[in-house]
């Protein structure tokens, strides 16, 4: 029977989405899921080709269409003040080192898989490329040192648009010496590439200068800034082929310095940052599973592992530590990203633009661009995939203490749970931008946070690798909302929790919004106000987990930790879950006392 062509579309959607879910759930890197999910529906249980119901024009349109968006949603979040520290590095690696690389690439082609000179330098300057759709999920899965962080970030959106743009250079380099010099060809090239900048930055300064006018409503601002990038790309990829990728990332840039993180463009980030995953997710998954037996037959050989493993030991390695010479960036720091260089869905998309091109030349091996390309991805992804979080921890670049809590609010209760968590090794970070007397919390040797916490600026000058967690514990709930919003994003939902209202009535907890309710610490017949109280007279008693049992009614359970050192915090929703040698954290018959309080005011 076949699938009706919105079914299909629907499908995979899906499939993205579950995909990203399934990776979450299981803890793999998500690109790897996409990447066998892909496999199975197509080539792998042969349900559907999804390049052909669709017809190879249209789906290639599709796929530049959402490679631009992605690009642009990565190039507008890169945060200049980031670049204090590493952008001699970063500069570095993406002139030098991805002139490098484009030419050791080509020399790899050439000999391991005896491609013709013509595409080995062409395909050579495309797997320049590692992109954002394969790094961004990678540095949000490990935690990694800020300046790695920061380096790896930019190389993968700079010089995603860079790679095509050499790979058509070469193309065009050869057209000239097989036909003949023509200026038509060099000229073509120079137009695409500047109307390509006049169109990215012309366009942010626009939109900006609309916002100033309030010519653009704010309920409009993310579906206009949405036209502008579609535009932008379309109309410089109609003058120059794959320019439009150079013209959308300049844009992001752009917009990027622009809006310096103005919470006027929060919305529209918004907007972007969650279309790309469907987009990043679906396409990958529309792209792996039109590939055919036939392909992946051709693909599985020596040459094509030998070529992998060049690349991966040997190219990255050589170019990266070449490009770094003299620079701010440690050696550990140098062979970590020596180490890193996933290949994404640009390469693989590109690829199949230039096999079109070859094969339309007659020039010899252009059937199996494809082929190798695919193969190369695959190989990248699942071994960098896997290997990205063991290798940061060996080299020491993300945090090998255990999972580290931040407490937002210094108050008697905090100080007791934080030193409670410290004793156990558990890195604390004490903030609170409520009190302005001396820092009690200093006293006690806990790190504290000098600043505003919940300023991204801020966040960006210390490193925060070691911490996973965030508790909310100040004295304002509507403070703690607020902080719960932003911080939720950085750290994850379920790792942010807050206290409930200051107020006890039944009527006024039940007013708490259903997604917040998930993330209500501990006991909400509690506020700020009691918990601090009761510290005053009483203290926080930790019990054996093999002595649960001892647990009653009265007690109010606060964590658990596990005999690895991770922390889990009760919420009024949830229940823990004990291991056989873990240690929970309880206040002895806090409800007792509150009852007996009660009582004797009566």
């Amino acid at each position: 029977m076949e699938i009706p062509l919105i079914l299909v579309i629907v499908i995979f959607i899906s499939l993205g989405i579950l995909s990203q879910w399934l990776a979450a759930m299981i803890k793999w890197p998500p690109i790897v899921v996409m990447s066998i999910v892909g496999l199975l529906v197509g080539p792998g249980l042969q349900l559907v080709n999804p390049q052909e119901m669709i017809g190879s024009e249209l789906f290639t349109t599709i796929v530049s269409l959402a490679i631009a968006i992605i690009l642009f949603e990565g190039s507008s979040n890169l945060d200049y003040r980031e670049l204090p520290g590493v952008s001699k590095a970063v500069t570095r690696i993406i002139t030098i080192g991805a002139v490098l690389s484009w030419l050791l690439g080509a020399l790899a082609m050439y000999l391991i898989l005896g491609f013709p000179w013509s595409i080995s330098f062409v395909m050579g300057g495309l797997f320049i490329v590692t992109g954002p759709t394969v790094i961004q999920p990678l540095l949000k899965q490990a935690k990694v040192k800020n300046s790695v962080n920061s380096i790896l970030r930019w190389e993968s959106i700079i010089v995603d648009p860079i790679g095509p743009l050499f790979a058509l250079f070469a193309f065009y380099m050869f057209q000239i010496i097989n036909e003949g010099f023509g200026l038509a060809y060099l000229m073509d090239y120079i137009i695409g590439f500047a109307v390509a900048f006049i169109l990215g930055l012309g366009a942010s300064y626009l939109f900006r200068w609309l916002i100033k006018r309030d010519f653009i409503p704010q309920n409009l601002m993310a579906p206009i800034q949405f036209i502008f990038i579609l535009l932008i790309f379309s109309i410089s990829h109609t003058i120059l082929h794959e320019s439009g990728l150079l013209a959308v990332t300049i844009f992001g840039l752009a917009m990027a310095r622009l809006k310096n993180h103005s919470l006027i463009y929060k919305e529209s980030d918004h907007f972007i940052e969650e279309m790309t995953l469907i987009l990043l997710s679906t396409v990958f998954i529309l792209i792996t599973s039109s590939l055919t037996r036939e392909v992946l037959g051709e693909v599985l050989n020596w040459q094509l592992v030998i070529f992998c493993v060049t690349m991966i030991l040997v190219v990255r390695p050589l170019y990266v530590f070449l490009s770094t010479i003299n620079t701010e960036i440690s050696l550990r720091e140098r062979s970590f990203i020596s180490l890193v260089a996933p290949r994404g869905i640009v390469a693989l998309a590109v690829a199949e633009f230039f096999s079109s091109l070859f094969i339309g030349e007659e020039v010899p091996m252009a059937d199996f661009i494809v082929p190798v390309t695919f193969g190369f991805v695959f190989v990248t992804v699942v071994i960098y995939g896997f290997s990205f979080k063991p290798l940061s921890k060996w080299l020491k670049l993300s945090s090998t203490n255990p999972p580290g809590v931040i407490i937002l609010g210094e108050n008697r209760f905090s100080l007791a749970l934080a030193n409670k968590l410290k004793k156990h090794d558990i890195p604390v970070l004490i903030s609170d931008l409520l009190n302005s007397d001396t820092k009690k919390a200093q006293d006690y040797g806990l790190e504290t946070f000098e600043g505003n916490l919940l300023s991204k600026e801020e966040r960006i000058r210390v490193d925060l690798t070691e911490y996973t967690q965030c508790l909310l514990l100040t004295r304002s709930y509507t403070f703690n909302h607020l902080a719960f919003n932003e911080l939720s994003q950085e750290f994850g939902l379920r790792n942010v929790g807050m206290l409930p209202p200051p107020v006890e009535s039944e009527r006024a907890r039940d007013k708490i919004e259903p997604v917040i309710r998930h993330h209500i610490l501990f006991d909400d017949a509690f506020n700020y106000y009691w918990y601090s109280q009761f510290i005053d007279k009483y203290e926080i008693t930790e019990v054996e987990a093999s002595d649960s049992g001892s647990i009653t009614e009265d007690d109010i359970v606060l964590y658990h930790i596990d005999e690895n050192k991770n922390t889990t915090f009760k919420t009024i929703i949830g229940e823990l879950s004990y291991t056989e040698n873990g240690i929970i954290g309880v206040l002895k018959d806090a409800h007792k006392v509150k009852n007996n309080k009660k009582d004797a005011e009566d």
